[in-house]
């Protein structure tokens, strides 16, 4: 048994060693087996990577001929002497023809230095690479990506000249590719030499140049065609240094940009062997010596204020200055070139500049009003006139009085609520805040005005009053409606009612805002082009027209009424026309905020928005910044007449031979006559104004509309117009004094404007009496017309109404005075 059992352990041990050794392998296999299985993995992922990559690669070759294939060029476009951009009139007639005819210089016209600098600028690998900078490409792609932009171009000469003739300047990823393709096309046709040529004759160097033939003009007066020698290394490298950023790098408008963009010129080429470190230190030691030289032959000059006005259009829609002046292009405009003549005539030519207040800037625009096409801008006057230069009528400052038929006038018509005879508290108060507006005659003006008065004689008081009456939300969401851009701090404070807007206006937006007036209601959207079509017939612009109702028929129907007083009886006379129909409204800005500033007779802007019944006009002039040096005054005339005065000579020129024109106002006639209609004077309960919000309005608006009736022209010192009176009491009150009969709120009928006319007196009805029949006392009239002198005595008398012991009468006397408008002052 012992033998047995010491026999034992050894068995044991053994049979535990096997189990161990069985154990370490069968984990010595598993481990094998998991690691086999990793390898054939990874080796799946990189066959299938490789494939995946390869059949990319196969794709993108194929997909890379496809597009060759796709995108085929013309080598006759190529080669073409380029055509000229053709301008076309509403009528479908060759308006103009924009751009100088092009020099096409050959290759040893172009002076060496000029192309290794553009060489060693855009395309350092021209001579050696391909047409295909993959480099570049997966650089700008990194940068657009991170960026979250597409302001990498990364394209060669051959793609540049492509995208100049072929393409439009856009940068997405399809026209990247259609741009590589030809690109490659062009890089087959064609030799270095040809397309290096090609590309300096039709590159855009600014300054409405197209070629270094034409760059070397414009800013060296140099003739590469006869004498390239003439064109220094220091004059190569700004040339060259253009393309980039025509604008930007101008040696006419931005010349220290211009020296440090042409020594990095210099530097490239020192950096790619083209010149030596001290021929480039020589050469940036050297002045720009850049001035503008005229190019002979250029059809810029024909049409100078319309062409400007034309590309600054064209520039807000994504049609850049390049493209025009390149050529090729067909652009339909909705000119009127009687109406653009007639522009040009008075702000260029010289005959008109009586019109204006001095050499103060000016703009002006006219649209139909049934299709909102522009008829005829100008963006400045000949004195401040530059190519390609400010374009005045996209510029914004204070309106003055002329918002007022928006912002207030229409819509209190349009409720309903309100009529011509209505009766508005004219009385100095305090809206809150320490917000007091004046009105043009101080405390001696009427307490109590018709709506009709208030407008025709731009009474600020009340039309204040009306704007807090019918509630701030309503007048501004009408306003906005009508295309008025307005901020959150406009809309806080009754001062936008007289002007008093942070940002202001433009010519082009108040002309579009008084459009529904003159086409029952209805806006248009306004515009200069319809369509655009390129040199291979493809459409790169097209006009959508837009309309919208912002009023019914009956209330611009009797919005023209009231504005027709204004230019037939207000402070708008110098805008009448003889014969035709006008309505409008002056605006005049004070330079101080209010009437009780440091120079109460000094005016920043001074407007006339008006129309008749086949356009619609926007006046502006001014300084473009106004200081102690450059400002208008209220004497010898308030500028507001003479915005409507230059108002006037175009539409007079415009029309010249047509058959005048009145407005049909038989919708008028339906707006509800409301002149019992007056709230609480002194509190209205349900508009309630921001204290603190009226309290901004001096200070946001400085707009202080001070306009007359006085008219420009054709008066004498012994002016022979006769006053008139208005029914009802609310009759003109440019020139007199009244009395009222009984006792009645209705302001007197007054005398008629003295201003250059021959129009007879007329007599209307006294205002309504009261019962106990006193009569009450005269309230002095507003402001007169001729600017010499005071006009002659008319007198208005009419049995009242009601009542039967007091009559009304009134006698013009008084010469003309000043209306204006602003945040706590008068307005016209």
């Amino acid at each position: 048994m012992k033998r047995s059992k010491t026999h034992s352990q050894p068995t044991s041990k053994r049979t535990s060693k096997k189990s161990t050794s069985r154990k370490l392998a069968s984990e010595k296999y598993s481990s094998g087996k998991k690691r086999g299985s990793r390898r054939r993995g990874i080796r799946a992922f990189v066959y299938t990577i490789g494939g995946l990559f390869l059949t990319g690669a196969v794709l993108a070759v194929v997909g890379y001929f496809v597009l060759l294939r796709m995108t085929p060029i013309s080598i006759a476009k190529l080669t073409a002497t380029p055509q000229p951009t053709v301008i076309y009139d509403a009528s479908g007639k060759v308006y103009e023809k924009i751009g100088t005819p092009q020099t096409t210089l050959s290759y040893g016209d172009i002076p060496k230095n000029l192309q290794n600098a553009i060489v060693a600028t855009e395309d350092h690998n021209f001579w050696t690479g391909s047409s295909v900078d993959l480099k570049s490409i997966l650089r700008s792609v990194v940068v657009d990506i991170t960026t979250n932009s597409t302001s990498q171009g990364a394209s060669t000469i051959e793609d540049q000249l492509a995208k100049i003739v072929f393409l439009n300047d856009n940068k997405t990823l399809s026209y990247k590719l259609k741009e590589i393709a030809m690109g490659v096309h062009i890089d087959q046709d064609f030799t270095k030499q040809e397309i290096l040529t090609m590309y300096l004759n039709k590159v855009f160097l600014g300054e409405n140049t197209v070629g270094v033939g034409q760059a070397a003009m414009r800013y060296f007066g140099i003739d590469l065609a006869h004498d390239s020698n003439q064109l220094t290394l220091a004059q190569a490298a700004l040339l060259a240094g253009l393309p980039q950023a025509p604008s930007a790098y101008d040696p006419l408008k931005h010349p220290a940009a211009a020296r440090e963009r042409r020594n990095q010129v210099l530097e490239n080429m020192v950096k790619y062997g083209y010149i030596t470190e001290q021929q480039a230190e020589a050469a940036e030691a050297q002045p720009l010596g850049a001035s503008y030289h005229s190019l002979p032959d250029s059809t810029w000059d024909t049409h100078p204020l319309f062409t400007n006005v034309l590309f600054d259009y064209a520039s807000k829609n994504g049609i850049s200055a390049q493209q025009l002046l390149q050529g090729g292009l067909k652009v339909y405009t909705t000119i009127q070139p009687n109406v653009q003549q007639a522009v040009e005539d008075v702000f260029w030519s010289g005959q008109y500049d009586s019109d204006f207040p001095g050499p103060v800037d000016g703009a002006a625009v006219f649209v139909d009003p049934a299709t909102g096409g522009i008829m005829g801008a100008a963006g400045s006057r000949k004195q401040d006139y530059t190519p390609l230069g400010m374009d005045r009528i996209y510029s914004n400052s204070s309106p003055g009085s002329s918002i007022k038929p928006i912002m207030e006038y229409a819509p209190a018509i349009e409720s309903g609520q309100w009529g011509p005879d209505s009766i508005l508290d004219n009385a100095p108060q305090d809206f809150g805040g320490g917000y007091v507006p004046q009105n043009w005659e101080g405390v001696d003006g009427p307490a109590k005005v018709t709506l009709q008065y208030a407008l025709q004689e731009s009474q600020n008081v009340a039309s204040v009053w009306l704007l807090q009456q019918i509630g701030l939300q309503t007048g501004t969401s009408f306003a906005m409606k009508d295309g008025i851009k307005l901020t959150e701090q406009d809309r806080q404070h009754l001062g936008v009612a007289i002007g008093g807007m942070q940002y202001g206006v433009n010519p082009v937006e108040m002309a579009q805002a008084y459009e529904p007036f003159d086409n029952n209601g209805v806006q248009m959207k306004v515009h200069l082009i319809n369509q655009i079509v390129n040199q291979v017939g493809q459409t790169i612009y097209q006009f959508q027209p837009q309309s919208k109702t912002i009023m019914s028929p009956q209330t611009a129907a009797t919005m023209t009424s009231l504005m027709e007083d204004v230019v037939n009886a207000g402070t708008g006379t110098s805008a009448q026309v003889p014969g035709w129909g006008v309505a409008g409204k002056t605006g005049t800005v004070q330079y101080d905020t209010g009437l009780n500033g440091d120079h109460p007779n000094w005016i920043r802007d001074a407007w006339f928005d008006g129309y008749t019944p086949n356009m619609v006009g926007s006046i502006h002039i001014g300084y473009d910044v106004s200081s102690p040096e450059h400002h208008m005054t209220m004497s010898p005339l308030d500028p507001s007449a003479n915005a409507a005065k230059i108002f006037s000579d175009i539409v007079r020129l415009a029309e010249a031979g047509e058959t005048p024109e009145q407005f049909n106002l038989t919708s008028a006639s339906s707006t509800p006559s409301t002149s019992g209609q007056i709230a609480n004077t002194t509190a209205p309960g349900n508009n309630t104004t921001n204290a603190t919000a009226n309290a901004t309005a001096n200070a946001t608006s400085n707009a202080t509309d001070n306009s007359s009736s006085t008219s420009i022209g054709n008066t004498t010192d012994n002016d022979t117009t006769a006053p008139s009176t208005g029914d009802d009491g609310s009759g003109d009150a440019s020139n007199g004094t009244g009395t009222t009969p009984g006792n009645t709120t209705t302001p007197p009928p007054t005398g008629g404007s003295t201003g250059g006319g021959t129009t007879p007196p007329t007599t209307g009805s006294g205002s309504t009496g009261g019962s106990s029949g006193a009569g009450g006392s005269g309230t002095t009239g507003g402001s007169g017309g001729s600017t010499s002198g005071g006009g002659s005595s008319g007198t208005g008398g009419g049995a009242p109404t009601t009542g039967s012991t007091s009559s009304g009468t009134g006698t013009g006397t008084s010469a003309g005075s000043g209306e204006s408008s602003g945040s706590d002052s008068t307005s016209e």
